[in-house]
């Protein structure tokens, strides 16, 4: 593993380059594949410790790219995000919660739940277009990436309200979270596609968006 600091997200040569690396890995000689399986990595790293701080009522870390680096495996992939500081004093329902910087001697401002999803909206928007461009994805596609991110790592933190509050609050062209309930289980109403299925020898995700619905709710429930 590697670290890299968070602004090369926004450089277009180490993205190409990191893209190129997780091809290589999967086997696809087809950029726009390599590139939406980098970024579906990229982006649950990215919202993982966000969403969870939201469900628990806990202070949010604040994604701007300066604020935050990347560990990177030997396939390019992004591992994990580590955060330089969690916002310093945040305000959840009626009350507000505060907490102690993470990092040494890092000593954050202030700062709210809005400002978290300000940062990643602008986090966002500056990343999003150079993958796009850089490997021929669309940018439409690679939000929704960002959407369902969000609403899985809500799912697994037990609160999905988390993940549509969230969404609501970067706002721009993420769209909320969408959720199906099946028997017991809630899931992911995916609106996002990994292209996994277009790696050779690979097959679509139980939950591709691209299955027929009743072929997706079969799997989904062992029916």
């Amino acid at each position: 593993m590697s670290t890299a600091p968070g602004r090369l997200l926004a450089d277009p040569a180490w993205v190409a380059a990191r893209i190129g690396e997780m091809s290589r890995a999967w086997g696809t000689e087809t950029p726009r594949v390599g590139a939406t399986l980098w970024w579906c990595m990229v982006a649950s790293a990215l919202v993982d410790q966000i969403t969870t701080a939201y469900a628990t009522g806990r202070p949010a870390p604040l994604p701007a790219l300066d604020e935050l680096d990347c560990v990177v495996r030997p396939d390019g992939g992004v591992e994990r995000v580590r955060f330089h500081a969690f916002a310093a004093e945040t305000t959840v329902g009626s009350g507000t919660v505060t907490d102690e910087a993470c990092g040494a001697a890092h000593e954050p401002a202030v700062r709210t739940e809005t400002a978290v999803g300000r940062a990643l909206r602008e986090t966002l928007t500056t990343v999003i277009p150079q993958v796009a461009a850089v490997s021929g994805a669309a940018a439409p596609a690679l939000w929704a990436i960002v959407s369902d991110a969000i609403g899985n790592r809500a799912l697994d933190a037990g609160a999905r309200d988390a993940g549509t509050e969230l969404a609501t609050e970067v706002g721009s062209r993420l769209p909320t979270p969408r959720f199906v309930t099946l028997g017991d289980r809630t899931f992911v109403k995916r609106i996002s596609c990994c292209l996994v299925y277009e790696v050779p020898g690979a097959t679509m995700c139980t939950s591709c968006p691209k299955r027929p619905p009743a072929e997706r709710t079969a799997l989904l429930t062992g029916a």
